[in-house]
């Protein structure tokens, strides 16, 4: 007995030892199924708040594998699917989006954040397997105040002078990019503000990177490039973004052109020019002669500069005028006024909350609430009471009365519930921009409403780039709690999960730049009226659409698709050359917010104001025509099924108007909202972008930049006066006016100055009247009016 007992204790101990080994091998296996290597951003830097690329090098040193890699961005999951071979490298790239809490994705101290997740087969029902857990990216980041310029040439040293220019006194951050660095969409490219290309075959690229730069640009990059003989065939698929088409050059030894700048010319032995033809939409903002220098051409709400020479010449490191010259090409570019920006960097988030207002819970107000009850309680005491006695059935009250109540419940149950039934319910609420071609891009959201509590999946199409519009109030969100996004094909998915009944989920979209549609317009003004014709030349039926210039407007109605309308109205004292001010809508559409206004008015009012403060062109002085339309640009489904779509577009457009060649005169026009910039000191707050004529900043020195209407610059014209009306001089302020010939300040000493001498040669420096305001104190500072004056040459 005594022997068996050994014999099974031996056994046992055997089983113990080999299971113990057996465990052992299976985690050993299993440990670090896949080796990651992540590299973020351009040259491993980004910028905060914008997007950037990032770049997983993935290595399988086992058995084949398929599955999904999970990753954890601060709004969303990203999955994306992975089918690697034994012994085999793949490489995988993807973008994070421009999102206020970019941040979050860099390890605190104490933080141990796993963001990648594994699963053998799908995400959804695979199994989650062993991955290195301390898996993260820390790129560099730069400060959203700093411009970014992106260098792709082939000889990158040639341009290291870029770094010497200037930006509101802060040198720019230059990265020097190779092909490998570039990304294959457009969010990737959002660290950069301005991109150089130059001395460099742009055909050579993928064509998937050659449409990532060319979306970037129509979604507000500035793309610059110098010029060289073949330009057109080297560009690739960019070539119909240039502003010229170089046919020829010419050899110079002096360049003069560039005077308004810097006064001592460029000097050069045997300089190249390029010459040929200045596309119709592209302007010249500086010429030798009858010779481009600077032509520039917008797209979409992006543009692209051109210089007509080589930019890696030896001698422009060497002239004293390259960075008046680059901080010019720059001033355009989005972050050259940071304390101007709104706080979040995109319109997303308020088109998010926009969108998760459903119109049938909108409308129902309380007052029908309150006239239901007295309905209620008329029927059920005096009504009631009166015909009961008369037919001497009183007795029947202790009946009919919980009928009605119980009638009347269902009745309001089924009005308040009724978004529960049929198809599930999506808002789309978007701003589109577009050119006088129709070329343009937008933002936008989409908020879909639960019938019930569970799982949602909200697909549409991949070129519109959703992501999930986080709840802000859970600012860290756990990885179990954020949605799922997963491309399949040209559809990507959203997946929601544990969604509460009867609650929204919104997504914010990217619409792409594209052809969209454009009003065709021929409007002229003359004696005090502005009369023409408007064609609406999209593909949907247009409502509410508006001429709208500072705080005027023009009620131009409804025009289905492909209908015109004559519009003729009296512009006596006011002024339809500007670029139009936030206030113009509630000038239109009422107060924003507004209970005494339909939902639908309250939305248009936020959505033009918000449009104008944040989405519109500020250094384009234009009048502009808007549209909406609540028709379907993209399909949206639920769990595979069509929605009930409600739709709400705002299209905007630059309109020109024209002044009328057998009537060209004499004009008057009033600036009141320059663009304003800081030559040192802090801006607080910039009034003048909700259209009030003031600014809140520090102790310092500031630009006041009052850019003449296109419809005049577009004319050859002779500026004969100024006037300058400061209605409150407030403390300490001081005011001057630029002199460019002279390349001084004028102080003003008077609330109401005339300047009537020389005006157009002294005053006038490219098409701009600028303005010096400097403080010794911090606080409000008042914005002068100036009223022009002058004559259009025939």
């Amino acid at each position: 007995m005594r022997r068996q007992v050994r014999i099974i204790g031996l056994l046992a101990f055997v089983l113990v030892l080999f299971s113990f080994g057996l465990t052992y091998i299976v985690h050993a296996d299993e440990q670090n199924r896949l080796d990651i290597q992540v590299d973020a951003g351009l040259n491993g830097k980004v910028k905060q708040q914008q997007g950037y690329p990032v770049t997983l090098k993935v290595t399988n040193n086992k058995a084949d594998f398929t599955g999904d890699l999970v990753v954890t961005l601060p709004v969303d999951n990203k999955v994306i699917p992975i089918d690697i071979a034994a012994d085999t490298t793949k490489t995988i790239t993807f973008s994070v989006p421009a999102m206020r809490d970019n941040g979050m994705l860099r390890q605190g101290p104490n933080q141990n954040v796993q963001r990648f997740h594994l699963y053998k087969g799908s995400w959804e029902n695979g199994e989650e397997v062993t991955i290195d857990t301390s898996l993260e990216w820390s790129p560099a980041h730069i400060s959203r105040e700093k411009l970014v310029i992106g260098v792709l040439s082939d000889r990158p040293d040639s341009l290291n002078y870029i770094k010497l220019a200037s930006f509101h006194g802060e040198n720019p951050e230059v990265i020097h990019l190779q092909a490998d660095d570039l990304p294959e969409d457009a969010a990737g490219l959002d660290v950069l503000d301005l991109l150089v290309i130059n001395d460099y075959s742009v055909a050579t690229l993928p064509d998937t990177i050659q449409a990532a730069i060319k979306d970037w640009t129509g979604e507000g990059g500035t793309l610059v490039t110098g010029s060289e003989p073949g330009m057109q065939q080297q560009f690739g698929e960019l070539a119909d973004l240039l502003p010229l088409t170089v046919k020829g050059k010419k050899t110079v030894q002096t360049i003069q052109g560039f005077n308004k700048l810097y006064q001592k010319p460029l000097q050069a032995d045997n300089l190249e020019l390029f010459t040929g033809t200045v596309n119709e939409k592209a302007d010249v903002l500086y010429k030798e002669g009858s010779t481009p220098l600077v032509a520039e051409k917008s797209f979409g709400k992006g543009v692209v500069t051109q210089l007509t020479f080589d930019l890696g010449l030896p001698v422009l490191a060497d002239w004293k005028g390259s960075q008046p010259l680059w901080e010019t090409i720059g001033s355009d570019s989005g972050s050259m006024n940071p304390q101007m920006r709104p706080p979040n960097l995109r319109m997303n988030d308020q088109l998010a909350n926009m969108s998760k207002t459903f119109p049938t819970l909108a409308d129902f107000k309380v007052s029908t609430l309150s006239l239901l009850f007295v309905a209620y309680l008329l029927l059920i005491l005096p009504v009631l009471y009166m015909v009961l006695k008369k037919a001497d059935k009183r007795e029947w009250a202790w009946i009919v009365i919980p009928v009605i109540a119980v009638i009347s419940s269902v009745g309001l149950y089924t009005v308040g519930a009724k978004d529960r039934g049929g198809h599930v319910k999506t808002n789309t609420v978007s701003v589109i921009s577009v050119d006088e071609k129709g070329i343009g891009s937008g933002d936008g959201a989409v908020s879909m409403l639960s019938k019930g509590a569970g799982t949602y999946t909200l697909s549409m199409d991949s070129k519109l780039d959703p992501v999930s519009a986080t709840n802000r109030h859970n600012p860290r969100p756990s990885f179990s709690d954020l949605p799922f996004v997963e491309a399949k094909g040209n559809k990507t998915a959203i997946h929601y999960r544990d969604v509460e009944f009867w609650s929204p989920r919104s997504a914010a979209i990217d619409y792409p730049v594209k052809q969209y549609g454009h009003f065709q317009s021929d409007l002229t003004r003359g004696d005090d009226n502005i009369s023409g014709q408007i064609t609406n030349k999209f593909e949907h039926d247009m409502q509410d659409i508006y001429l709208i210039s500072g705080r005027n407007y023009h009620k131009v109605g409804d025009l289905a698709a492909g209908k015109s309308k004559k519009i003729r109205f009296s512009v006596k004292n006011k002024d339809f050359y500007q670029r139009p001010t936030e206030g113009v809508a509630q000038q239109i559409f009422g107060q924003r917010g507004s209970m005494a206004q339909s939902s639908d008015k309250a939305l248009q009012s936020e959505l033009l104001s918000n449009t104008i403060r944040s989405n519109m062109k500020h250094n384009v002085n234009t009048p502009v025509l808007i549209g909406f339309t609540d028709e379907v640009l993209y399909p949206i489904t639920v769990n595979g099924d069509e929605t009930v779509q409600n739709n709400h577009h705002l299209f905007t457009q630059p309109a020109t108007i024209q002044l009328p060649d057998k009537e060209r005169g004499s004009f008057s026009t009033r600036m009141k909202l320059p663009n304003v910039s800081v030559l040192d000191g802090q801006m607080i707050h910039n009034g003048t972008k909700q259209g009030h004529p003031f600014i809140d900043a520090e102790a310092g020195s500031y630009l006041l930049t009052y850019e003449l209407p296109a419809s005049i610059r577009n004319h050859s014209f002779q500026l004969n006066k100024i006037d300058v009306s400061i209605s409150n001089r407030r403390g300490s302020a001081s005011y001057s006016l630029y002199n460019a010939k002279k390349d001084t300040y004028e102080k003003i000493d008077q609330n109401q100055a005339s300047f009537d001498q020389r005006v157009h040669k002294k005053y006038l420096k490219d098409n701009d009247v600028v303005i010096r305001v400097s403080s010794s104190g911090d606080g409000p500072i008042d914005v002068p009016t100036v009223r022009v004056e002058g004559v259009i040459n025939p």
